[in-house]
């Protein structure tokens, strides 16, 4: 229980500015946006919200498959650490903008 309090309190914050961020965006008044713009803000929200957790996974996969263990701590050669790092960017690039 105090692993998932601590992790939890390190995602706090940013959980509960992603929380603010939905609300004003389905709550804002009709005045300031209308409902057509709230649908498809709401649209965008979910679908790259779909889109980048689906390109995490694919990275995760892709990176145990191709790649051995790199612990990033202890790796001295950057190159590989370099490696890891363009590997994701590249998947989720490629999944969030659609190449």
């Amino acid at each position: 229980m105090k692993k998932f309090l601590r992790k939890a309190s390190r995602v706090g914050f940013d959980a509960l500015a992603l929380i603010t961020i939905v609300l004003l965006m389905l709550f804002i008044p009709n005045d300031l946006l209308p409902v057509e713009a709230k649908a498809g803000l709401v649209s965008i929200f979910v679908t790259k919200f779909i889109l980048v957790s689906a390109a995490v996974i694919h990275a995760h996969i892709t990176r145990k498959l191709l790649f051995p263990y790199i612990d990033f701590s202890e790796e001295r050669e950057l190159s590989n650490n370099l490696m890891i790092i363009a590997w994701y960017v590249i998947i989720i690039f490629g999944w969030t903008r659609g190449g």
